[in-house]
């Protein structure tokens, strides 16, 4: 690509035909063009540090930050950007500090809230932790990161009995996440619960699980045997 060609073309409209291709090597290469006119071009800095996340370097994706921030304190984009670069950095502190000055406009911000709370879980203040993904699940209880690491958080302070129903809902929202359901069902074999775990590590949610079980009961065989049934009988169906 040569440079007498990207004052033809729309940078904003060129990056984004690039990201949608998922041509990303593609796409850093027209930033750093960017910025060989204009080291402090707003554009390439912004899609740069997204694209170095993308791809992993984390270290030039948090200079390309730094240097927006330098510019602008507040600007928003790259704030956030910095707080996930330093989340994969796992400089936890740092984390947190980007987190005040997003929740600071925007108490609301369920990323940030989740984000916080994670570092604060790596920092080891798991029921500060717990609150946060508490306040990110009012504002929006369907998101799927807030409630894993509400369950997995609750799971690690051995609160199994409250940990499975957020387990359960991410299995609700997300069928095919074998980690909701795996970790549901150690939670169950730490109740002491073998036949609610069986059902859990086959990712049976809890309300079928119930009627399972009690089907097993009303006809006098084991629950395994009851969900081996259910399962055959639905085959011969299709």
């Amino acid at each position: 690509m040569n440079m007498k060609d990207i004052p033809m073309i729309d940078p904003v409209t060129e990056l984004k035909k690039l990201f949608d291709a998922k041509k990303f090597d593609a796409a850093i290469e027209f930033c750093q063009k960017l910025l060989e006119s204009n080291e402090n071009d707003p554009i390439a800095l912004q899609n740069l540090s997204t694209l170095y996340y993308i791809v992993g370097a984390y270290e030039d994706a948090l200079i390309c930050c730094n240097k927006v921030l330098e510019k602008d304190i507040n600007e928003e984009h790259a704030i956030k950007n910095k707080m996930l670069v330093l989340e994969k950095l796992e400089l936890h502190d740092e984390v947190l500090k980007c987190c005040e000055i997003i929740l600071a406009k925007n108490e609301k911000d369920v990323d940030a809230l989740v984000t916080k709370g994670i570092a604060l879980n790596k920092t080891g203040k798991h029921e500060d932790a717990l609150t946060l993904y508490d306040l990110a699940l009012e504002l929006d209880k369907t998101d799927i990161d807030a409630l894993m690491n509400m369950a997995v958080t609750l799971n690690y302070l051995g609160r199994y009995q409250d940990a499975i129903p957020y387990y359960d809902t991410v299995q609700q929202i997300v069928p095919e996440f074998a980690r909701a359901s795996k970790e549901k069902s150690e939670a169950f074999k730490a109740l002491g619960r073998e036949d609610d775990a069986f059902l859990a590590a086959q990712g049976i949610r809890l309300d079928e699980a119930e009627l399972l079980k009690a089907d097993a009961k009303k006809n006098k065989y084991t629950v395994q045997h009851a969900f081996l049934l259910k399962r055959y009988n639905k085959t011969e169906k299709k």
